[in-house]
């Protein structure tokens, strides 16, 4: 070969791996400018169990948000600095979060799922991690991909995992799911926070359910459970196997617990009892220092049992009042003066199911008594 043909030869390798080079770098830069693809959430944990919360049999269990209501208005513009950062409210439905936001003067919600969006935007949005036996929705890949795409959001793992119709998992199972839960998004994101799943009440057998799982978290891994925030619910419903509320924790051979009546469902010194009795097990076990969130309460219970609207409405202002101002220098969190509750949220916006405590009118955009209420109370209590 003579030199100008190897000249040649070698100027078209040279060229051609000059172009492989370029193909190299542009696919290189276009899949990094391309999001990781959403993965699948999974199948939904249901539970085969059916509800009976109120004494008459309602229609479904609560299980994921309905679909998405027609925006009944414009969005209001909103200011951090006006809305409520304590009291917040459960979004049953798929609704504008912001828009009812903007009405209730309300600072947060949260949503009984997984949903695209959340850290950086008002009002801040809770999410929410479904359990079930050897189950979990949506699944670990799918969290790993939200966590990292909403960087500093607060999630919930479970809700109420001890009633068979909702999570209705043992403490040995919530045990291990959580940990999973816990070490994948942080993983994924390390400024994430993560609360434990809220049980229905804190009465003494369910405050036994959370002996177990942090008995079992210990024995499994070696260590006390992590929790940045710990979360409860407020109702006050009945203990009894095979009767209404919220039956026998999974896992447990108790025939009953407390034995409440339809009367005492809108009691203000049961639900104070029980939100005591939660944060003194929080100090007993060494969360002191851990926030807590009230992440479901108020009256479930329709009007022909004795629950009419303005009962509703005298409820939420009792409550409120009483979360707002409640302290106590052995048990409340000395970070932030001692409050017991760092945040609460009602149940809910709005639900068919459950539509004695709803606060607005999906429908037409309005704000139902109980909504009118949560607003004033806010406004009038504002920093």
């Amino acid at each position: 070969m003579s030199l100008l043909n190897r000249f040649v030869t070698k100027r078209r390798q040279l060229l051609l791996a000059i172009l492989i080079l370029t193909i190299l770098v542009f696919v290189s830069a276009c899949q990094a400018s391309t999001p990781n693809p959403e993965p699948p959430k999974g199948d939904y944990c249901n539970s085969s169990k059916q509800e009976t919360l109120l004494p008459t049999q309602p229609a479904s269990p609560l299980v994921t948000p309905g679909p998405q209501a027609e925006k009944p208005g414009a969005t209001p513009i909103l200011d951090p600095n006006l809305l409520s950062k304590r009291a917040g409210f459960g979004m049953a439905n798929r609704a504008d979060p912001e828009y009812w936001a903007g009405a209730l003067e309300s600072g947060w919600y949260l949503t009984w799922s997984v949903e695209k969006r959340s850290s950086g935007q008002i009002p801040e949005h809770w999410q929410t991690v479904r359990l079930g036996s050897n189950c979990m929705y949506p699944i670990l890949s799918y969290s790993r991909w939200a966590a990292a795409l909403y960087p500093g959001s607060v999630w919930i793992i479970g809700n109420e995992p001890d009633v068979i119709w909702q999570d209705n998992v043992t403490p040995e199972e919530f045990a291990r799911l959580y940990h999973d839960a816990y070490q994948a998004i942080k993983a994924a994101d390390p400024t994430a926070r993560l609360a434990v799943g809220g049980i229905s009440q804190g009465t003494p057998l369910r405050l036994a359910y959370l002996d177990r799982v942090l008995a079992e978290y210990q024995r499994l891994y070696h260590g006390v459970l992590p929790a940045d925030w710990w979360t409860v619910h407020g109702y006050v419903l009945r203990e009894q196997h095979q009767s209404w509320g919220v039956e026998i924790p999974p896992g447990f051979s108790n025939l009953q617990g407390v034995l409440r009546e339809v009367k005492d469902h809108g009691r203000l010194d049961l639900f104070e009892e029980q939100i005591v009795a939660f944060r003194r097990w929080m100090a007993n076990n060494g969360f002191r220092n851990t926030p807590l969130a009230l992440t479901e309460f108020g009256i479930l219970m329709p009007a022909k049992y004795g629950y009419p609207t303005d009962f509703v409405v005298q409820y939420l202002y009792n409550t409120f009042d009483w979360l707002q101002n409640i302290k106590d220098d052995q048990l409340g969190l000395p970070s932030d003066a001692n409050h017991l509750v760092q945040r609460w949220a009602w149940f809910s916006l709005a639900y068919d199911l459950y539509p004695s405590p709803n606060l607005g009118n999906l429908a037409t955009g309005e704000l139902t008594p109980i909504g009118a209420a949560f607003r004033d109370y806010v406004i009038k209590n504002r920093p």
